[in-house]
């Protein structure tokens, strides 16, 4: 006997593989779970597609049943029909765990998910970081989803935030960028932000757009489900794919800023100290000090610069200590009146 998770797909009941409804009609008895994801179709056309009467589980009776339905699987070929790919959310592989555990044989009808369909957009799936889930603003504030954005910043990669889909109160687009926004942290996200805001991904209306935080907060996006993606470091093949994909306005990349803070600050340091570098003027040294002895520092901070530059091409944060240390030279040597700059 087995328990068997059974994707249904992106959108409906048609992106069911053959494989899928096969093992659905191969079931002793099938549920449905409806609550991780909104799909564009019903219980009934559902049934008709797989030939077999189907359960629905609320995400209540999901959750609390969860032993009847490994008890079941015992004695009974057991299937759960799950929406987009059927391990994307936690609570299903932790199901495959507990039956595992019980000796129960498992088996996975892999399917379309949102997690490969914002390929639309023309971003690199290789790209992106960790994906995060915005909760509703009366669950829970937006931490997790701001401190990710800055993590994933910090090393140039997109990330995709899926939104909260109470099928009573879904969260809409527009109001999760306003979310976001009210926070008030705008070193992880503010109105200049680029944010690609996707619909319905793999429905017939489906609609990809891309603009500024700002302005995508007049936008009216229509019945959920809505996901969002705010891009990290852009290839040029990514730039050309969203102004012709999701029409971003090419006005909007002028002030789009990918690197993190870390790497923001070692690009600003490493300008101020070669300028200090390049103007500084050496005064006469006291008689236990030579000019030698000056040049000499003076070469261990820019080879600092040098490290620094090569960390920073490499994204680690190395870059910025190596760059405090030269600024630590350079003003070591001008409180001592050896060298006179001006940062």
């Amino acid at each position: 006997m087995t328990l068997t998770l059974i994707s249904t797909g992106l959108a409906d009941h048609n992106d069911m593989s053959l494989k899928a409804q096969q093992a659905a009609q191969q079931c002793h008895k099938l549920y449905a779970e409806q609550y991780t994801t909104i799909l564009n179709t019903t219980l009934q056309q559902l049934e008709q597609t797989t030939q077999h009467k189907i359960t629905p589980l609320p995400r209540s009776a999901y959750e609390e049943t969860s032993q009847q339905l490994l008890q079941e699987a015992k004695t009974h070929d057991i299937g759960i029909l799950i929406g987009g790919d059927s391990l994307t959310a936690t609570t299903h592989i932790s199901l495959i765990l507990d039956a595992t555990k019980q000796g129960i044989p498992t088996r996975i009808i892999h399917g379309s998910s949102i997690l490969t369909a914002i390929a639309e957009t023309g971003l690199s799936l290789y790209k992106f970081g960790r994906t995060v889930t915005l909760p509703l603003p009366d669950k829970a504030p937006p931490d997790t989803v701001l401190q990710t954005l800055i993590d994933n910043r910090e090393q140039g990669l997109h990330t995709l935030i899926l939104l909260d889909l109470d099928t009573q109160n879904p969260l809409t687009a527009d109001k999760a960028i306003q979310t976001l926004l009210d926070a008030d942290k705008p070193e992880a996200y503010n109105k200049t932000t680029i944010t690609v805001a996707l619909t319905r991904l793999g429905w017939p209306d489906s609609t990809i757009t891309a603009d500024t935080a700002e302005n995508l907060t007049q936008h009216h996006y229509g019945p959920p489900p809505h996901t969002l993606i705010v891009p990290g470091k852009l290839h040029f093949h990514e730039e050309e794919a969203l102004q012709t994909l999701a029409g971003l306005p090419p006005k909007a990349l002028e002030t789009h800023n990918p690197t993190g803070e870390v790497q923001r600050l070692t690009t600003k340091y490493l300008k101020s100290c070669r300028q200090a570098i390049q103007n500084l003027k050496k005064t006469t040294p006291p008689d236990q000090l030579t000019t030698d002895n000056i040049n000499s520092l003076i070469q261990h901070a820019t080879n600092y610069l040098d490290d620094s530059e090569y960390y920073a091409q490499e994204k680690k944060a190395t870059a910025l200590a190596s760059v405090s240390y030269a600024e630590g030279i350079l003003d070591a040597l001008r409180l001592l009146g050896l060298v006179d700059f001006q940062w």
